[in-house]
């Protein structure tokens, strides 16, 4: 069987058929190829549009009205985090697997990065654990970040601590490298990063 060529549509044609470039069926048939891409990119841009990690402007404030989330100054990175939150909160039954997987998703996280310690204090958490990269990509603070987690705890408890955890560390080789630990290079592409703590809590920037 012979395989239907996408690219170049008049070779699909029989040799009865003229196929050069300059021949009207080849004119014809790469304006019908011409509007088939257009059609197929409008509707990729639909698709990246309806995708809520891809989602800006506008197309998230959609988003936000929706689940009932409000803007405010919130910069696109930031209001898309809180519309997940709300989503996950929605979702969630205030077990700790469910607050764990809230955590996983509203901050894109693979399950084994995400812990909650539980404390000896009733309706307390110890603290809230998650990879430094959540603030960066979140465009957060820390007590922004903080305050968002506690929406997703059971009413009335409470967090004590947020432990970012980073990647920095020292080689047990002398002769070991790694990219992604240690120290960075000057520019700041490469190299692990400190974690962080904070016990505050502030209200999100709406």
């Amino acid at each position: 069987m012979i395989n239907f060529d996408v690219n170049n549509l008049v070779k699909n044609l029989t040799d009865a058929f003229s196929k050069p470039y300059e021949s009207n069926n080849y004119k014809i048939l790469e304006t019908e190829r011409e509007q088939i891409e257009v059609y197929l990119e409008d509707l990729n841009s639909i698709y990246e549009m309806l995708n809520l990690d891809i989602a800006y402007g506008a197309t998230l404030d959609r988003y936000g009205e929706r689940v009932g989330v409000t803007r405010g100054n919130a910069a696109d990175e930031q209001y898309r985090v809180m519309i997940k939150a709300k989503i996950m909160r929605t979702l969630g039954n205030g077990t700790y697997p469910s607050v764990i997987k809230s955590l996983c998703g509203t901050f894109n996280l693979e399950i084994i990065e995400a812990d909650i310690v539980e404390n000896d204090a009733p309706c307390t958490v110890e603290k809230a654990v998650l990879p430094f990269r959540a603030i960066q990509e979140s465009g957060m603070t820390i007590e922004q970040i903080m305050a968002l987690i506690c929406s997703l705890l059971p009413i009335t408890v409470t967090l004590n601590v947020l432990d970012l955890t980073g990647t920095f560390e020292f080689s047990e080789l002398e002769n070991e490298y790694d990219e992604f630990k240690g120290f960075s290079d000057s520019v700041g592409d490469i190299g692990g990063y400190f974690g962080c703590s904070s016990g505050d809590i502030s209200s999100l920037p709406i």
